[in-house]
């Protein structure tokens, strides 16, 4: 009877919100990412970031913080700093991109948001120098809400140097996710930060639905052979079998040639490996934008002519955009890979972030 009685106390208890239910019964705002995740409390949110295998919480709040373990962050962020051209690319799918004040660019390669390009030329967005090796004294000077950084072995040492001068910093995993509906997700995590959920959600929404839509259209077909790759001091990279380029192969319903190397980003191969499993491939895609021509190829090696994609023509490069406006055209991307693999699905459709090889 006791036992009877401390049920139904606990249960009328939870009805009128006494105890704080569990977070698992609060909706999860992430459907593919799998590096982040955001619960919506009300008057605060618990963001989630997986970075080095381990998860940091993160309390955003508005006027007052809430008694909840995490590192708390006054939301909306009004001064950001931001280390890479993902970040600005998803930043303007949400139109939030008045809020960065300093870019980690170093002038290394060209901005494609026009916007962004032009306030780093009259100093509205300050260069803060390059991702490894940042200004400090700069970023100092800027006074940021926030630091957006992603970490890798080359500039671990931008993290604690961050710590170091008490900088307030976030690590953005964006890049380890697999599916690239989980990368463009990615949207929702500065959202949370900027209170653009709605944007966020309108964007994403769209993005999904056509993915989606580019799926059934090609289901049922017959799979092309696909090989991707890059070559860079004559060692051979090629994404693994679980990165977002094998599951976008997956999307766009084609047999990607390395699917069985386990894990995500990408691995080492030789070129014999290459040419042994990629020879009777359908169609290639090199993973770069400054290879022009086929002769261009066959001078980085000239067995890559025994590629059948190479010999048939089709071969393809990604575009000079593709790294900053794919980004923000994750859709587009994932069907122009469709269209080059499937034409006959997408007749009179000219790919967007993928090029044909010159002859």
């Amino acid at each position: 009877m006791k036992l009877k009685a401390l049920c139904i106390l606990v249960a009328v208890t939870l009805a009128l919100g006494c105890i704080q239910q569990p977070s698992e019964h609060i909706p999860k705002a992430v459907k593919y990412a799998k590096n982040f995740d955001i619960e919506d409390h009300g008057s605060y949110k618990i963001l989630r970031v997986k970075h080095d295998d381990k998860w940091y919480t993160y309390v955003l709040y508005r006027d007052k913080k809430p008694d909840v373990k995490g590192v708390p962050i006054k939301i909306p962020v009004k001064r950001l700093v931001i280390m890479s051209s993902t970040h600005l690319a998803q930043l303007k799918a949400i139109n939030a991109t008045d809020c960065i004040v300093g870019f980690m660019w170093g002038g290394r390669y060209k901005i494609y948001f026009e916007d962004i390009a032009e306030k780093l030329e009259n100093g509205e967005i300050v260069d803060v120098g390059s991702p490894n090796a940042p200004d400090y004294e700069r970023i100092l000077a800027l006074n940021p809400d926030l630091v957006v950084i992603y970490v890798t072995e080359y500039n671990e040492q931008v993290k604690r140097k961050l710590e170091e001068l008490k900088i307030p910093y976030i690590v953005d995993s964006e890049w380890k996710e697999n599916d690239p509906l989980g990368r463009a997700e990615w949207v929702k995590f500065f959202a949370a930060l900027t209170d653009k959920e709605e944007e966020a959600e309108k964007y994403f929404s769209k993005v999904e639905r056509n993915v989606l839509e580019v799926r059934k259209i090609v289901e049922g077909s017959e799979r092309p052979k696909l090989v991707w790759f890059l070559m860079w001091k004559g060692v051979v990279y090629v994404p693994r079998g679980e990165s977002y380029v094998a599951k976008m192969a997956e999307y766009a319903n084609a047999n990607y040639v390395f699917s069985d190397l386990n894990g995500t980003g990408s691995a080492k191969v030789t070129l014999e490996d290459l040419l042994l499993r990629g020879s009777d491939a359908d169609v290639a895609v090199y993973s770069s934008y400054r290879v022009k021509k086929v002769s261009d190829l066959l001078e980085i090696d000239s067995r890559l002519s025994e590629i059948k994609a190479v010999k048939t023509g089709r071969i393809y490069r990604i575009s000079e955009d593709y790294w900053q406006l794919g980004l923000l055209h994750t859709d587009v991307v994932v069907k122009d890979l469709a269209a080059i693999c499937h034409p006959d699905k997408f007749k009179d459709y000219k790919p967007r972030f993928f090029v044909k090889l010159e002859e």
